[in-house]
């Protein structure tokens, strides 16, 4: 067999040969300029032309991508010609039952492998490589003309063709992506016996195929399952132009991608379903984009899109390894599919953002494991990502602001500065929850990290999802119940010094709702009323008014499939409940969390939850001071309650999910253990007034000083003033 790895030396000459003829161009927003797609019948012609395998060689050289790749590549073979060896050699012009059962399964490992495999064995030119994938992809493709054959004709009963939809099943066992892309490049090395087969084999696929959203109105659009599926697309184009192609199962794909980006992500790049839209909507979907790029719908080129690579920086936790911190629905992330950033980097090669994004999933020094999801696009679009060694560095030169307010999303990100070890903390409210139904009881939810590492969790919609599993203050044991579908913030700054932003939280405390979008058909005791607000009663800023907007979220279409039919009743009414978060820049930052909240004019139990981290554990204890460690001894977190009454702290640890029988399985499904600190007061009003300020041995400590509900808060030199000033708390002063 010949050898599968171009040396170093071999790519890099090949690569200087080319020169500036094949240099990639860029427009002047350094958006990557594709090339014209080619006549209907020439191939390749799904993402790129035959012309561009030099820059794909010369983005694979990349010495330390090469090492991972090389691997990568090598273990590909090795399986393929374990597994697919005896299966190529197959006589299956007409299989039995018995092989289309054994062979016509989903499979989205084996379709990445056999797209990786065909485009590699073009670029190494190896004819033995390239003749070996021919015949998987034609046997595989006999396979699935019979095993349609015989069950619309015959005795077999694959669901799979007695439905016209298109969700990741159907899709990983008609072969995704990997399948058309071998298609695509190994077209010029096949027989026309081959092509022909093949070809009919991706028609009889794609024919009549309906993706979730299409055909359903744009208000539905928010959700990942819309670009989840667009490697529909990918295979259609493998295919456009050649008979069986099918023009209306392209419109409804091209409809559904194009409304998820229209909807499913606000004007600033954020993703109404949080790390969803990175990981999952735009996994498969960032093929379908690419591919739609190149045929007149470019997302690549807009702002929106470069809007949306700063969103997802921001995001981050700012050390290495550190989580995409998301929200309600979809977050905190600690790994990623790559698809997403690796095309986002391919088709903005020079961009600081795009690049950072990918150097964080792939690791400073390429340490992250290369996921196998995504091995096909580490071959196509991959490369090494380029910026500067100090992370730091890299990102003061892309000159984003420190602090980042999303007002569709309802959610402030800020920090104190670049480093990895600055103070990273997030506060989140979302007017936007009428659209998404991953999501858990924590409007007003915050997290932070600092020195290193995370302080204050926010936890996973699947199991934290219940009040006293997020970081809010619960009266007599209660806060806020499922779900409130928008909250109204009420105000953000950042005058380079101190962000803010205050979010009005009574309307989440007073009622509970039903789960998220029963059918109108659905009857409802008297208790229950229907949620006729508006987003714009409840939240919505007037000025980010969208055509999908509903006057009343009842009746809406919006949220998942069918029409909303939400629902509420009273569940904790309060007076009042407020949330305002603070980020104090300055040589020792800090957070402040001031919640006006108060349920009647009678004493109650009021508890302040921080959810936290099952490493994290009390060090000391004293009055309304609370100092937590980590197993390091030398990072340490402030807790400090600066109201006059005593609060007392405590630390449990719960169950988030308790363990359970398996159904899958013989034995239980593990418990989740949680852990959070609880300040608790006995008061009409507790007036909760709360710093948390990271600090490590030998740092100054805080200096508090309260008068009439005043606070004056110095470290070392550095001096604040916290007041409230006719309702909205201020944070003034000078280092």
């Amino acid at each position: 067999m010949p050898k599968y790895f171009l040396t170093i030396s071999i790519i890099a000459l090949l690569s200087c040969v080319s020169g500036s003829v094949n240099a990639v161009k860029l427009d002047v927003n350094g958006c990557r300029v594709l090339n014209k797609l080619p006549k209907q019948g020439v191939h390749p012609r799904v993402f790129f032309t035959e012309d561009e395998y030099p820059l794909m060689r010369k983005r694979l050289n990349a010495p330390k991508y090469k090492e991972k790749m090389d691997v990568v590549i090598r273990q590909a073979v090795e399986s393929a010609k374990k597994n697919w060896g005896e299966f190529a050699e197959l006589d299956l012009s007409n299989p039995t039952d018995e092989q289309i059962l054994k062979y016509f399964k989903s499979g989205e490992g084996r379709n990445q492998q056999w797209g990786l495999l065909s485009v590699w064995a073009v670029l190494e030119k190896d004819t033995e490589l390239k003749q070996f994938m021919a015949k998987v992809i034609t046997n595989y493709g006999r396979i699935i003309l019979a095993s349609k054959e015989r069950t619309i004709d015959g005795p077999l009963k694959f669901k799979i063709w007695k439905k016209n939809s298109f969700d990741v099943g159907v899709s990983w066992t008609l072969g995704s992506a990997g399948y058309p892309v071998a298609y695509d490049v190994l077209y010029n090395s096949m027989s026309k016996e081959q092509r022909t087969i093949v070809r009919d084999a991706i028609a009889a696929a794609t024919k009549g195929r309906k993706s979730y959203g299409n055909g359903m109105p744009r208000g539905y659009a928010a959700s990942n399952h819309y670009g989840y599926h667009g490697d529909l697309l990918v295979m259609l184009c493998a295919i456009e132009g050649e008979e069986g192609f099918d023009k209306k199962t392209y419109d409804g794909i091209v409809q559904v991608l194009l409304d998820y980006w229209d909807v499913g992500f606000t004007k600033a790049g954020a993703c109404h379903e949080d790390g969803y839209g990175p990981n999952l909507g735009l996994r498969a979907g960032s093929r379908g984009f690419l591919a739609l790029a190149r045929r007149g719908h470019n997302i690549f080129k807009t702002e929106k899109y470069r809007n949306y690579l700063k969103y997802v920086v921001q995001e981050w936790e700012p050390f290495p390894g550190g989580m995409f911190m998301g929200g309600a629905s979809g977050g905190p992330y600690g790994e990623f599919y790559p698809s997403s950033f690796l095309i986002a980097r391919y088709m903005y090669p020079e961009s600081i953002e795009a690049n950072y994004n990918l150097r964080h999933v792939m690791g400073d020094e390429y340490e992250r494991r290369f996921r196998w999801q995504g091995f096909l696009d580490y071959l196509l679009f991959g490369t090494a990502w380029k910026g500067s060694v100090s992370r730091e560095t890299m990102l003061k030169k892309a000159k984003l602001p420190l602090s980042v307010f999303y007002p569709v999303r309802g959610k402030i990100v800020a920090r104190s500065d670049w480093s990895s070890d600055a103070l990273y903390a997030t506060f989140d409210a979302r007017p936007d929850a009428h659209m998404i139904g991953h999501d858990k009881v924590d409007r007003g939810n915050f997290s932070l990290s600092a020195l290193g590492r995370m302080w204050a969790f926010t936890g996973d919609f699947h199991d934290y999802d219940l009040s006293t599993e997020n970081s809010l203050v619960h009266i007599d044991g209660k806060a806020q119940a499922w779900k409130a579908p928008a909250v109204r913030m009420l105000w953000n700054s950042d005058d380079g010094r101190v962000a803010g932003a205050a979010a009005d939280l009574k309307y989440a405390y007073d009622w509970e709702w039903t789960p998220p979008w029963p059918k109108m058909s659905k009857k409802f005791s008297p208790l229950w009323e229907p949620e006729k607000n508006g987003p714009l009663d409840l939240g919505w800023p007037e000025e980010n008014r969208t055509a999908e907007l509903p006057d009343s979220i009842n009746g809406s279409e919006t949220g998942y499939a069918h029409k909303n039919n939400l629902h509420k009743r009273p569940y904790n009414v309060v007076e009042k409940a407020q949330r305002t978060f603070f980020l104090v820049r300055g040589k020792h930052p800090y957070v402040l969390i001031c919640d006006d909240i108060k349920k009647d004019d009678k004493e109650r139990l009021y508890e302040w939850y921080m959810q936290l981290p099952l490493d994290v554990k009390i060090i000391s204890n004293k009055g309304n001071e609370t100092v937590l460690g980590d197993e390091t001894g030398k990072r340490y977190l402030l807790v400090r309650f600066l109201q006059k009454a005593k609060c007392e702290a405590r630390v449990e640890d719960y169950m988030a999910r308790e363990p359970k029988k398996n159904k899958k399985k013989p034995g239980m499904v593990p418990g989740l253990k949680a852990r959070r600190l609880i300040g608790a007061v006995n008061a009409v009003e507790p007036e909760f007034r709360v710093m948390l300020y990271p600090f490590r041995k030998g740092d100054k400590m805080p200096r508090i000083r309260e008068k009439g509900g005043t606070y004056g808060i110095g470290i070392g030199t550095q001096t604040h003033i916290l007041r409230n000033d006719s309702g909205k708390w201020m944070v003034g002063g000078m280092r």
